[in-house]
């Protein structure tokens, strides 16, 4: 946001008053472009939208899209109630760290109306991005009912440092800080408040289990148009902070733009190279989003302050701050899924110490005071007072971020439980199931873990969850797949009972009663096979489908694929599965053999014998060894599944 004041613009032949705050010395065309900007500025969330979706799993990618809009819901609520208030209010009780007055914004009739609620408008926009900058933090283990309280609670921390610089109470206005955009409330802000989230939360079950490399994105496509639309929001968010078109405005408003663009070339340049040299001739497309947003968010607190080629300068080292302190974050266990600390917190720091080096006065405006940078012979008071601001704004967003987040952790717990985690918060919190994300999978996650179900929330070495691609299946077996480990791994009954324990079956008896059966959970590949499977005498297994659905035979040393089957089933590694099905609560059985499995069943069985019992949990817990079946006949609410089940000698990993 620019500083001016009434009596430092030329506003043609109108002079305003000097009695008239900065924030409403508007003319009917300030007015206009102040409110277009704000349209433009609000757009931003779908970019953090996309982005952040595109940054996650696919099974969480609607949760992030849902705290996007709750951040606009429950975070423009609170600041028209007290933010902007707290922010600009003007009344004898404000002081020089808060501001007391307009709360309700509502300025009544008359010539006032107009600018006070296009101020009120456009620093709404920049209200509820500040607390989305978090919410991508917090991604993929943050409990949705927990973050629609913290986001309505958030607005504290926006709008206290925003008064410090922008409201004329303010003690850092006084001082002279020059924040023109808001890198440093708004960006430095909403990292700092990101970093503590992300150490409270910890990092996402399995995140480290097998290196620091990065998780594979959920949808890269998202996550690119996030940053164009990103990148087209940026230009409204800085040229529109020069707050108008009259006098002289308009000249800086285009400035505004010109050096906004210039820094964005010199953070994408520096992402691709760092990514190029990095990454061994290859380019990354996370390396090329943090570049190009570290380097706007870098320039936004002087983005009219700057020449072009300075701008590349500042944006440069803006981008490459962001891409180095990624891995960085990753050494120290600080598990950011969309970068958030790095380019919003680290680049936001570099920005508002960048005016201190850089900045040139622009004598048309009052925005510096007549200070410049340490580089066109200003001095050092500039650095230093942006140095201050810098150190307030990081003190003040950290210890009111940990208040708020420990309050609200008292309330409900932030954390998602580990199986809604697992099964992802698309499902458990908004009851969406997508394709390509086998249910039954998360369900068989914790077969080999021997920890008891109330410490399961604190274990990190749960397999990687995610989507279920071919790449990640390889990633994490050395050895190719057969049908029948496929067929094991990827239906819904007889687990692996030899490595079973009372814990663990508690915890599976759990979360099919208590997570799948209340949400009709249907499974994209836990299904009985189409066809009859045949194994030729060198274990090349094939799968005859029904007809119409030809079954793709394996081939020794390949990796498992998905291939078209038949419109009712699917084909998975050489093995045609029904698709969907019902998993429900976990039971145990008896087969005709007398032997007890663990056992769950499909809607697809269609029919069966319902002369098998059902088994309490507390016999579930008596047998401390479940003996494999042949012939499983499971009692379900929904129907009867008669399933022959086949267990492989070793069960290999499969990420969810």
């Amino acid at each position: 946001m620019a500083i001016l004041t009434s009596a430092s613009v030329e506003n043609g032949t109108n002079a305003s008053s000097t009695s008239v705050p900065w924030l409403y010395d508007l003319t009917v065309d300030d007015t206009t472009f102040v409110m277009t900007s704000s349209f433009i500025i609000f757009t931003m969330q779908t970019g953090f939208g996309l982005l952040e979706s595109g940054c996650v799993s696919l099974k969480n990618e609607v949760n992030i899209m849902m705290k996007n809009v709750v951040d606009v819901v429950f975070g423009g609520l609170t600041y028209w109630a007290f933010g902007f208030g707290l922010s600009f209010g003007r009344s004898h009780m404000s002081l020089p760290f808060i501001g007391i007055g307009d709360f309700l914004v509502d300025p009544g009739t008359g010539d006032h109306m107009g600018p006070v609620f296009a101020a009120f408008l456009f620093q709404l926009s920049f209200a509820t991005t500040a607390t989305t900058i978090v919410s991508g933090a917090m991604a993929e283990r943050c409990n949705f009912k927990a973050y629609c309280l913290f986001s309505m609670l958030n607005t504290v921390v926006y709008c206290i440092p925003a008064g410090w610089v922008w409201g004329e109470h303010g003690f850092l206005y006084k001082l002279g800080v020059v924040d023109i955009a808001g890198s440093g409330p708004v960006h430095l802000v909403g990292g700092t408040s990101a970093l503590v989230a992300t150490a409270m939360l910890g990092p996402r079950l399995g995140r480290y289990d097998n290196g620091l490399d990065p998780m594979p994105l959920g949808s890269p496509t998202n996550a690119l148009m996030g940053l164009f639309m990103l990148w087209w929001g940026w230009l409204a968010f800085n040229s529109g902070s020069t707050f108008g078109i009259s006098g002289h405005k308009w000249k800086y408003s285009a400035r505004a733009a010109v050096v906004t663009m210039n820094s964005s070339f010199g953070g994408g340049f520096v992402g691709l190279v760092h990514s190029y040299f990095l990454r061994k001739g290859t380019f990354d497309i996370m390396d090329l989003i943090n570049g190009v947003l570290g380097s706007l968010v870098s320039v936004t607190a002087g983005c009219y302050l700057y020449r072009p080629w300075e701008a590349v300068v500042v944006g440069a080292i803006g981008g490459a701050i962001a891409c180095l302190m990624m891995p960085l974050w990753d050494r120290m266990r600080i598990d950011d899924p969309v970068g958030a600390t790095s380019v919003h917190g680290c680049a936001g720091l570099w920005g508002v110490l960048a005016v201190g080096i850089f900045a040139l006065d622009p004598k048309l405006l009052n925005t510096t005071r007549g200070r410049s940078g340490v580089l066109h012979g200003g001095g050092w008071y500039l650095l230093s007072v942006q140095a201050l601001a810098a150190l307030c704004y990081i003190t003040w967003s950290a210890t009111v971020t940990f208040i708020i987040l420990w309050i609200v952790n008292k309330i409900i717990p932030l954390r998602m439980k580990a199986h809604d985690e697992l099964l992802g918060a698309d499902l458990t919190e908004h009851l969406i199931r997508h394709q390509g994300v086998g249910v039954s999978r998360v369900l068989s996650a914790l077969i080999n873990q021997q920890s008891n179900e109330h410490q399961i929330v604190s274990l990190q070495n749960i397999t990687v969850v995610g989507r279920n691609t071919e790449d990640q299946i390889g990633e994490h077996n050395s050895t190719p797949f057969s049908a029948e480990d496929i067929q094991e791994q990827s239906c819904c009954s007889c687990l692996n009972a030899g490595s079973s324990t009372p814990e663990t079956l508690s915890l599976r008896f759990e979360l099919r009663l208590n997570v799948a059966r209340p949400r009709g959970i249907s499974g994209e590949t836990c299904c009985i096979p189409t066809g009859t499977q045949h194994r030729s005498k060198q274990g090349v297994g094939a799968a005859r489908g029904p007809p119409g659905g030809a079954a793709k035979p394996d081939t020794p040393g390949a990796s498992p694929r998905h291939t078209s089957g038949s419109p009712g089933g699917r084909q998975f590694g050489g093995v045609a599965h029904v698709a969907p099905c019902t998993i429900v609560p976990t039971t145990l059985c008896r087969t005709s053999e007398g032997h007890l499995c663990q056992g769950a069943a499909s809607d697809a069985g269609g029919s069966g014998s319902r002369s098998a019992a059902k088994l309490s949990q507390a016999q579930q817990h008596s047998s401390l060894a479940l003996q494999p079946a042949k012939e499983v006949q499971v009692p379900v609410e929904f129907g009867f599944c008669l399933r022959k089940v086949q267990h492989s000698k070793s069960y290999p990993q499969i990420s969810v």
